[in-house]
């Protein structure tokens, strides 16, 4: 295959250029002194032709240069949403030294104003404030997550698979609305199976929308930076944690889409916010 398309490419060059000796190299009645004289040319000149073909197509193949989706100054490029579109949304993210912050309430995002899909993602992330006490006087959980491929209206929450960033759940994959993925399927119908005659464990497990990570979580302790690396390529994505792949979906049945960072109860940070479009 390669081989027809760096002969093809060949021929195509030597017509531009006018030159008629690629042909005379593939014909072997050729006189022997007449082949003789022209053998160094004409392996010299299929030799440049072939590192130019390669070449070309080697560029061709790169991915196209990384996009900073967060400028570092403002929120150029994001939309802010909270719930019934409240006036507050405005101030629930906003910048300080380079950084994008998130007060944490109330519940919302802030997403891209353009879709993307078919791309690598990089997002940093970390906790700003302790978790806050419960009514049983145990600290609550903090919550947040990285929305991709978000489909139709805003609204909390939209269509959409979530990256969770759960402190200790960061890696899990949770699907929001009819959004669906064969590891979803598999895991509820499992859950179905085991739960035999048990029609309230079989309601729980039909409606179950998270898959949970690989691995033991590898979040780094409060105040330090963690890292997400989400590549998102047609229907699979694979969720990266600090260097670790953590989880895996295929057959995502939504591929392309608004990218969102949730605000949900607890203060974050996020930063190097960039998107590298793939082939």
């Amino acid at each position: 295959m390669l081989w027809t398309r760096v002969k093809n490419f060949i021929k195509l060059r030597i017509l531009v250029s006018g030159c008629i000796v690629f042909p005379s190299f593939l014909q072997h009645t050729q006189k022997h002194n007449t082949q003789s004289m022209q053998t160094p040319r004409l392996l010299a000149s299929a030799a440049l032709t072939i590192a130019l073909f390669l070449s070309t197509n080697a560029c061709a193949q790169k991915d196209a240069a990384p996009i900073q989706l967060f400028n570092g100054k403002d929120l150029t490029g994001w939309i802010a949403y909270t719930r019934d579109n409240s006036p507050d949304a405005a101030q629930t993210w906003g910048v300080r030294d380079g950084v994008l912050t998130d007060s944490g309430k109330p519940n919302g995002y802030l997403r891209t104003e353009k879709r993307y899909g078919n791309y690598k993602l990089t997002v940093e992330w970390r906790w700003t404030a302790a978790p806050t006490l419960g009514a049983n006087g145990k600290p609550r959980t903090r919550n947040n997550g990285v929305l991709l491929h978000m489909q139709g209206k805003d609204q909390v929450w939209p269509q959409s698979i979530e990256a969770q960033l759960m402190e200790q759940n960061a890696g899990d994959f949770y699907t929001i609305g009819s959004v669906d993925t064969n590891e979803h399927k598999a895991a509820r119908d499992a859950a179905i199976a085991a739960a035999g005659d048990d029609e309230a464990a079989k309601k729980r497990a039909a409606g179950n929308r998270r898959l949970t990570k690989k691995n033991p979580s590898n979040e780094k302790p409060d105040g330090e930076w963690n890292r997400y690396d989400i590549v998102c390529q047609g229907d699979t994505i694979t969720l990266t944690v600090n260097g670790v792949e953590q989880n895996r979906a295929t057959g995502v049945t939504v591929q392309e889409g608004h990218i969102c960072l949730q605000s949900e109860g607890a203060p974050a940070e996020f930063r190097n916010i960039t998107l590298t479009p793939l082939k």
